[in-house]
């Protein structure tokens, strides 16, 4: 016997779909993940600029440290050439002192020229001031003609004048202040202090003696 299969109209016809119940929720994550997108390139830009601001912060403090190398170094040499005129303008004060220097008539005279000072030279009593300017003073390399450093007269040149074309230049950037004060009678304090500049900073060095009044002068 023959098995035959009947259709029935209704079974070709298309079947319509059923709704996509999953749309909805398709739409809601394709909006979440915009939205977390926004969201990470935000702090993606946040996260670039906190970068750049440490690695500004680093080279800041790479700058920093060079420089203050170079400023180490250049204090350093500039330090030792401070101490080398500190030695010679002392050496120069105490010279003039015991070589019988003419411009040192009496011991009372080594002092800076904003003192008065008195002495007797024989029958006559002479008030004067002291040689040595007071104050920051340029530095020349060299004694004037009275050969006594730290004197009005050291940049004034062969001629002994000054403001004429031989007058000297002074050191760049350097500068001394010999500072001589009486702690009892016949006895001085000297201090010279050097003052160098680095880089825009200003270093000194100091150095203090004392001196008596003894020499072969009879002042």
């Amino acid at each position: 016997m023959e098995e035959r299969q009947e259709t029935r109209a209704g079974d070709l016809a298309p079947r319509e779909s059923a709704p996509d119940e999953c749309a909805p929720n398709e739409s809601a994550r394709n909006e979440s993940d915009r939205n977390e997108f926004s969201s990470e390139s935000g702090f993606s830009y946040i996260d670039l600029m906190v970068a750049i601001t440490i690695m500004l912060v680093g080279i800041i403090a790479l700058l920093a440290t060079m420089t203050l190398g170079l400023v180490t170094t250049g204090r350093g040499q500039q330090q030792l050439i401070a101490k080398q005129y500190l030695t010679s303008s002392m050496e120069s004060i105490f010279s003039a002192r015991d070589l019988d220097n003419p411009n040192i008539p009496n011991f009372a005279v080594i002092a800076n020229d904003n003192t008065t000072v008195t002495y007797q030279s024989g029958t006559s009593t002479v008030t004067t001031k002291g040689i040595f300017l007071s104050g920051k003073q340029p530095i020349f390399n060299s004694t004037g003609n009275d050969g006594i450093i730290g004197t009005a007269d050291d940049g004034w040149g062969p001629d002994g004048k000054a403001g004429t074309s031989d007058d000297l230049a002074a050191l760049s950037g350097m500068q001394r202040q010999i500072t001589i004060t009486s702690v009892s009678s016949g006895v001085i304090q000297i201090t010279v202090t050097v003052f160098f500049e680095v880089s825009g900073f200003v270093f000194q060095e100091s150095m203090t003696s004392y001196m008596a009044n003894y020499n072969t002068q009879n002042v």
